[in-house]
């Protein structure tokens, strides 16, 4: 697997060249004034189209969940020098997601098109807010028909198909829409979130699979046996080294689509 293509030495280095560009990157999140939107760039008119729920608060909101989550596993891994066998995964596994689903959201060539998928966004965290508050009867509370129902205004002003735009997303697809439309990416996207995925949900296939493995003692019945798993430099490294390059090819699609220099 992937994991393996750097020993621990060149993990080591690569982890330390990575983590002043994730320390930037957090530091760029809580300046104003950084990933401006031009007046004249094309995403300023993803914006006023898709008014009130713009296209570059999709991009933000996104990346700042992606840089937090990456910036957490470098204090982890190169700061306090602690590597878990699931966190690094976990937390690669949020940067790869969110990466993915602004790069899904910026990257068609059309404006219709990038409104709709912001609006696809936006509906997708509508249904999961409703799903995790409905029940609550928390005060201010507003239907979920009705917030949807927003939307399809905002759609029908470009005649933008309403039923995609309920539909919302999943990951997944965002996940394989990256991974085709961004194919030079060394390590890829699928395949490392997959296997974060795994990590996340305590999957045997990847902690067995991807982890090492220290058999401690075998036992009385059956074949059952006591094992020990840890990880490695190179294996946090895949995933979040992953997401790093993905989050450099949106930073340079939002470039193109902002229309102004953001390093």
């Amino acid at each position: 697997m992937e994991a393996e293509t750097f020993d621990e030495a060149e993990a080591l280095q690569k982890w330390h060249e990575m983590a002043p560009l994730v320390d930037r990157m957090l530091e760029r999140i809580d300046t104003d004034g950084e990933f401006p939107v031009s007046p004249r760039s094309s995403l300023a008119g993803d914006d006023a189209a898709a008014d009130p729920y713009q296209v570059s608060h999709v991009f933000r909101l996104c990346l700042t969940a992606a840089v937090d989550h990456l910036h957490a596993a470098k204090v982890l891994i190169v700061d306090q020098h602690v590597i878990h066998v699931a966190a690094p995964a976990s937390l690669a596994r949020g940067a790869l997601e969110n990466l993915a689903a602004a790069f899904w959201v910026l990257h068609p060539g059309t404006r219709d098109e990038r409104v709709t998928r912001a609006l696809r966004w936006h509906a997708q965290n509508m249904k999961d807010a409703n799903a995790a508050a409905a029940g609550l009867n928390l005060p201010g509370h507003k239907a979920l028909e009705d917030k949807l129902q927003q939307l399809d205004g905002v759609a029908a002003k470009r005649s933008l198909d309403t039923k995609a735009v309920r539909r919302g997303y999943s990951s997944t697809a965002v996940m394989r829409y990256a991974e085709e439309h961004a194919p030079d990416l060394p390590l890829g996207v699928v395949m490392p979130w997959r296997i974060c995925s795994g990590f996340a949900h305590g999957r045997p296939w990847a902690l067995l699979g991807v982890s090492d493995r220290l058999v401690q003692a075998h036992a009385d019945r059956g074949n059952v046996v006591g094992v020990r798993l840890t990880s490695n430099l190179s294996k946090a490294l895949y995933p979040n080294l992953a997401a790093f390059h993905l989050m450099e090819e949106l930073l340079r699609l939002h470039l193109l689509r902002g229309d102004r220099p953001i390093a």
